[in-house]
């Protein structure tokens, strides 16, 4: 004979549901003996006692989402080394943006000048001189309007007399050769992040006399080891200030970092629509990575999944009387989970736990 329920069981009876994890939970259900729910079958019907909270069946979407919390920035600043002894005259302020053809800084009141190009500048250029460094020089100075000139490997006569024009408009004795340390290439225009010297300090060779950084807005975001596993190169990402809508952006480098000795990841996520990443530089962000999403399908909280058998069900509330029905699961995320049973739809009220 079973026995009768004591009062202040059917609360006991009720399911402990703990770790959600990448989509899929390890579900911990605690059933009293005394309710029998496991010999229970499929439909069977029990008097209404006083019911437990219950919640409806929702047909939703599930997003499996991890949030991370960035700040806006310009990426990782790099050193901006001269090459040229004296004393600095001119250091422009952070945050200036420096273009092909603009003076990074003047040293004795004579610009250092930026020009665009992979090949650092290691030698003078000078009538004979011959190589891919000449090749990238000419390109910069066609690129600046001056002609005359054939863009190739060798730094002829014709060459030495577009510089010689050049450097008129810049206030240099017109040699037609250009000295090492006067120019200094970047791969594409730079933003200065800041000022390592100021001006009246010496210009020494190889002193960084600013950092800069690129000209394009991004998010960095520092990862503990524990959530290194979410850093990947290509990922998808909405970022979301406070005071604006979110925006959509991609990881696209990942690197290690040490911070006090902690070993950390550090990601920069690029954001194509500048203008919706509303903030100023420091601001945090949060940046949801989205690991997993299921649409339009039953769901309901996690802390309504019963043990039943080797599965799982939940218990139904209609018609003045409680029963058991057996369901799949599917997806778990944000406390809720994807479930399937015949006849079990929208609005239908469950038992639930700890409510």
């Amino acid at each position: 004979m079973r026995r009768r329920q004591q009062p202040g069981a059917e609360a006991m009876s009720r399911r402990i549901v703990t770790g959600v994890v990448g989509g899929t939970a390890t579900v911990v259900v605690a059933v009293l003996a005394t309710l029998g729910y496991g010999g229970r079958g499929h439909g069977d019907t029990t008097p209404s006692a006083p019911p437990p909270k219950t919640a409806p069946v929702t047909r939703t979407t599930l997003v499996d989402a991890v949030h991370l919390t960035g700040r806006i920035g310009y990426g990782a600043a790099e050193p901006f080394a001269g090459r040229l002894t004296g004393t600095l005259t001119k250091v422009p302020p952070p945050g200036t943006v420096l273009r092909r053809g603009d003076a990074a800084y003047r040293v004795d009141d004579q610009p250092v000048l930026v020009l665009l190009g992979d090949i650092p500048a290691y030698r003078d250029l000078a009538v004979n001189v011959k190589g891919p460094d000449v090749k990238q020089f000419e390109e910069n100075l066609r690129a600046l309007g001056y002609r005359g000139f054939t863009v190739d490997t060798v730094f002829d006569a014709a060459t030495a007399v577009a510089v010689q024009r050049w450097q008129k408009k810049l206030g240099l004795a017109e040699t037609g050769a250009v000295e090492l340390g006067r120019v200094a290439y970047v791969a594409a225009p730079v933003r200065v992040a800041e000022q390592k010297q100021r001006v009246g300090e010496p210009a020494a060779a190889g002193t960084p006399v600013l950092t800069v950084t690129g000209t394009t807005r991004t998010v960095s975001v520092e990862l503990e080891t524990r959530q290194a596993a979410v850093a990947k190169v290509g990922t998808r990402v909405q970022v979301r200030s406070a005071a604006g809508r979110p925006v959509e952006g991609s990881m696209t480098a990942v690197n290690a970092a040490q911070d006090e000795g902690q070993r950390k990841t550090v990601v920069t996520v690029s954001v194509a629509d500048q203008s919706a990443l509303t903030g100023d530089d420091g601001d945090a962000v949060d940046v949801t990575v989205v690991r997993a999403e299921k649409k339009d399908v039953l769901t309901v909280p996690i802390v309504a999944l019963l043990a039943v058998g080797d599965g799982y069900g939940v218990e139904v509330f209609s018609g003045g009387g409680r029963r058991v029905v057996p369901v799949t699961v599917g997806m778990f995320a944000q406390g809720r989970v994807e479930i399937g049973a015949a006849g079990l739809a929208e609005g239908t009220q469950v038992g639930v736990a700890g409510q």
